[in-house]
Formats: structure tokens, C-alpha cells, sequence
């Protein structure tokens, strides 16, 4: 059973389930199930930091990541994404620093007049339209739509504020820098969902 607060772990344990432990225990024990709940919180809160932090960005990354360049046509940069089978990548500059990020949300929002409209709400569009609203962006490159600056974090951001990241941004992939800017890795949201479980 996992628990994601002390005090839901600590509804969870009674009196009775401290005392029955203790007197499996060979041995005296002086100490009271207060006593005895108190040291397993310390030592529950100190158990969840020290896991918290022990798994990091770069332990996790793939470091083989697709990119693309400034200067991509956007129909280069969708061959790419549906060649890999990936929903976004890293747009980098020739020196293979980060531009910026380059998703399918950025396709939608530049097909779909701004915003964040749905795929379903660019295909309603295309059917009003009677034409693809695809055509309008077909000679843009992928510095043009790409979102910059990009959300990244570095080799060290321990696993916890990766997820936390991700969230707060609504992104599903977060690229890894190292101290000049450069690309090292990128990190998506499977990654996490593979080293959680």
C-alpha cells in the first residue's frame, strides 16, 4: 500500500498495529506508541526526501534526442515527428544550443487562429473552410511557431521537480541543458510514468 501524505499513513496505523509490532520484538522496548509513531514519522519524512532527490534528470533522460533546426521547413519537421512517433522535440541553433520547443500544440495554435484549440476544433476548420487551413502555414519554419524561451532544467534536477515542472507548464517532454545551453537530453512525461512504477 503506498501513501502519499504522513498523516495518511499515520490514519492508517493504530495504536494497536504499534504495540502488536513491539511485541514481536525480541527484547525489551522503553518506549511508548507515541514515542514509537513520532521516530516513524522522522523517519518516514526522511525515507520520502532522501527518495525524492535520489533519482535525477540525466539518470532518466534519453540522450539520443530527434531535433530539428531554426531553419527546418515545418514539413521536415512533421516528417520527423511522425517518422519517431513523438508529439514534440527540441528546436536547437547550429552550436546545438536550445532555440525552443517545437510540439503538435504549437501546430494547433498556429492552424487554429491562436489560443489552444483542439484537433478537433482545427479539423472543423478545414471542413468550414472547404480547404486545409494547413496551406497557410506551409512555407513557415520551425523557428516561426516553435514555443521559446523553452521550459528546461539541468542534468542534476532530481526527479520530483521534473514532474512538478511538467505540470505546472502543462508540457509532456522537458529538455536538459548543460551550463552552456546546450542540449544533453530530454526528459518525457513516459520517462517518469516508467520510473515511478
Amino acid at each position: 500500500m503506498k501513501f502519499s501524505t504522513l498523516n495518511e499513513c499515520r490514519q492508517t496505523i493504530t495504536d494497536e498495529d504499534i504495540v502488536g509490532a513491539m511485541k514481536k520484538i525480541p527484547g525489551y522496548l522503553d518506549i511508548t506508541p507515541s514515542d514509537f509513531m513520532e521516530i516513524y514519522g522522522v523517519a518516514y519524512d526522511h525515507a520520502l526526501h532522501r527518495l525524492k532527490h535520489a533519482i535525477t534528470a540525466e539518470q532518466i533522460m534519453t540522450s539520443q534526442v530527434v531535433t530539428v533546426a531554426e531553419t527546418a521547413p515545418l514539413a521536415e519537421v512533421v516528417r520527423l515527428l511522425a517518422d519517431h512517433d513523438i508529439s514534440g522535440m527540441p528546436v536547437i541553433q547550429p552550436d546545438n544550443t536550445l532555440a525552443g520547443v517545437i510540439s503538435e500544440k504549437d501546430f494547433l495554435s498556429k492552424m487554429g487562429g491562436g489560443g489552444s484549440p483542439s484537433f478537433m476544433h482545427v479539423i472543423l476548420q478545414c471542413l468550414e473552410k472547404k480547404g486545409c487551413i494547413a496551406a497557410d502555414i506551409k512555407k513557415l519554419t520551425a523557428k516561426e511557431i516553435m514555443s521559446s524561451p523553452a521550459v528546461t532544467i539541468s542534468g542534476t534536477t532530481p526527479l520530483f521537480e521534473v514532474a512538478d515542472i511538467m505540470d505546472r507548464h502543462n508540457i509532456n517532454r522537458v529538455p536538459v541543458i548543460d551550463d552552456a545551453g546546450r542540449l544533453a537530453g530530454i526528459v518525457a512525461r513516459s520517462d517518469l510514468i516508467q520510473t515511478m512504477c
